[in-house]
């Protein structure tokens, strides 16, 4: 008998290889198939359409050079030498909590995005298990309602200086304190609100706070000395906020580097204040009034004070003061318009402040109560900004009507 020798099969090396494809071929056709089930189960991942101009890109300031803004044409007898910005953590930011300038965010519309495909100019992102059968996101759907938008600036609003654009009365007699108020909702008998939150635009953080979390009613002054302006106040003039510009001024005992190089003093002659006013204006645009930041000295000596208001009536700019300088002169004076505040609510940069903010809030109610109307003042600070928000929410039913401060100021100065 001849024994037979088994032979191992060996698939050949070309057959190998066809098989591996064959098998890679089969995990493809099963994600498809997945997929497939997925978007037409609504277990599969979702799309969230965002819009890009929502990006935001954090970069590096780098300051300018004074020379950028020093293109100003000399006039004789004035320096117009521009004030110089100072970088964080000197004295002029040393006054508000919080303070920082180590980033800058750029503004959306210097990216590019010309080629932003065919979802026109959004950007998708997948998120794996989101349903599909939901209404679709939009950018709507992720912000509270707001009140209209305040207008952009308006050129014919506006008058070249040597430092820049700055406040004029329009061509055709229309003033920056109208044209950039917010509306006012219909009190309809009710005593009105109205509270100016100051000190912005130096913390990023509590500035998108204060924009976001707070009723539109609420006005916002922005400092001079912060940086990207014109993307936060365009950003809160979007939300609807009205917004003002705060002139830093003189105070009683403070150290005056507090107020920084462009602030005004009274131991400047006019024109050396008038020149700084100048710079401070030109800093953004379409805020409807300006205001003091400190400034109990300087508002109580009319020679140095009369000329920054006659320079903001001829701009068509309003005043607020909370020094109570300007009480006796509360309304139209010299073709502007000015009010005082009643109340200053203080500043909480923690929760230990709290019942304070509270009582003054409390305060304001009383005098609205009893005068129709009532203006208000803080600065943003993380405990106030969050006992306001809580406080506007209740508002309403406790029989009060929120107001942007325009329309306190417009109600007293037409009483004049």
């Amino acid at each position: 008998m001849v024994a037979h020798r088994r032979h191992k099969f060996i698939l050949p090396v070309l057959s190998r290889l066809s098989l591996a494809w064959l098998s890679a071929l089969g995990v493809v056709a099963v994600i498809a198939a997945g997929l497939a089930y997925s978007m037409t189960s609504g277990n599969g991942p979702g799309r969230v359409s965002l819009p890009v101009n929502g990006i935001e890109r954090m970069a590096r300031h780098e300051p300018e050079a004074a020379s950028q803004v020093a293109t100003a044409t000399q006039t004789p007898g004035l320096r117009l030498a521009p004030p110089t910005l100072r970088d964080a953590g000197e004295a002029v930011m040393e006054t508000i909590e919080g303070a920082d300038g180590a980033d800058f965010l750029l503004y959306p519309d210097e990216l590019d995005f010309a080629d932003s495909g065919e979802n026109g100019g959004e950007i998708v992102i997948t998120i794996a298990g989101a349903e599909t059968k939901t209404t679709p996101v939009t950018t709507a759907s992720l912000t509270r309602n707001r009140a209209a938008k305040i207008i952009a600036p308006d050129p014919d609003l506006l008058r070249t200086t040597p430092f820049g654009k700055a406040p004029q009365i329009g061509s055709d007699g229309r003033k920056a304190m109208h044209v950039y108020a917010a509306a006012s909702p219909d009190p309809d008998g009710a005593p009105q609100i109205a509270i100016i939150v100051g000190g912005l635009g130096l913390n990023s953080a509590l500035t998108q706070r204060a924009i976001d979390d707070l009723p539109a009613e609420i006005s916002l002054a922005f400092a001079p000395y912060a940086k990207d302006l014109e993307f936060w106040t365009q950003k809160a003039r979007n939300a609807g906020h009205e917004i003002l510009i705060e002139l830093p001024m003189e105070g009683y005992g403070a150290n005056l580097d507090a107020l920084g190089p462009a602030g005004l003093l009274t131991t400047q002659n006019r024109e050396e204040n008038l020149q700084r006013l100048d710079w401070l204006m030109s800093r953004f645009g379409g805020y409807f009034a300006a205001t003091n930041y400190l400034g109990a000295k300087f508002s109580t000596q009319e020679e140095a004070l009369a000329p920054v208001l006659k320079k903001l009536a001829d701009a068509g700019v309003a005043y607020i003061d909370d020094t109570g300088a300007a009480s006796l002169s509360d309304g139209s004076q010299g073709g502007g318009v000015i009010a005082s505040v009643n109340r200053i609510v203080p500043p909480a940069p923690d929760p230990s402040r709290r019942n304070a903010v509270r009582r003054e809030l409390r305060a304001l109610e009383q005098i609205a109560k009893r005068d129709g109307a009532a203006l208000g003042k803080t600065y943003a600070y993380a405990t106030t900004l969050d006992e306001i928000a809580a406080w506007a929410v209740g508002l309403e039913e406790n029989g009060f009507v929120a107001t942007p401060a325009s329309a306190v100021l417009q109600a007293r100065a037409s009483r004049h």
